[in-house]
């Protein structure tokens, strides 16, 4: 087995990040997801949106990190400053994705990422971190909440608009990343 590590994403990330985002999308929520919103999940598509974060983040605050072992990546994950309205944009940060490639799975870069992700909101000031998960992703779910994460009573349903339409629910989940003062 190769050496396991998280690094910051690098131009030419891209095509890897895409291909394992849509594997992962792909496994996990088929069936979940409307069929409209999963198409439009290619690698390609998937690949320039990443590239793109990795060259070009839109503020010191965020972080686009990538899971390796060895030379192949794994996964990844991205930082950015809390959005929500109820929350201090300074003070609170943002778990916005976390994928693992399904083949990759279970070998611990998701805790990796993770430690990673908070480490980076420590050293930009954070003192939260929150992220939104689907209602109906029990995997995900259960990671954070196992990590130390817990609901904190927001919700939020997205329309997805499709033929027939839908509606996705999202919880969301925080954690304390710093001892408050």
């Amino acid at each position: 087995m190769t050496d396991p590590y998280v690094r910051p994403a690098h131009a030419g990330d891209g095509p890897a990040l895409g291909a394992a985002h849509a594997r992962a999308w792909h496994d996990a929520y088929t069936g979940v997801l409307p069929s409209a919103a999963l198409a439009a999940a290619t690698p390609e598509a998937l690949a320039a949106e990443w590239e793109d974060a990795a060259i070009s983040p839109p503020s010191a605050r965020h972080h686009l990190l990538v899971a390796c072992a060895g030379p192949t990546v794994a996964g990844f994950a991205a930082l950015v400053p809390g959005s929500d309205e109820d929350l201090d944009p300074a003070e609170a940060g943002e778990l916005a994705i976390l994928v693992i490639d399904p083949p990759r799975q279970r070998e611990g870069h998701a805790s990796r990422l993770l430690t990673a992700v908070v480490a980076d909101a420590v050293t930009d000031g954070v003192g939260t971190l929150v992220t939104w998960v689907l209602e109906s992703d029990k995997p995900l779910y259960d990671f954070l909440t196992g990590t130390g994460w817990a609901p904190d009573g927001a919700a939020r349903e997205l329309w997805v608009d499709e033929p027939g339409g839908a509606v996705i629910r999202q919880i969301r989940l925080h954690t304390a990343v710093r001892a408050e003062s």
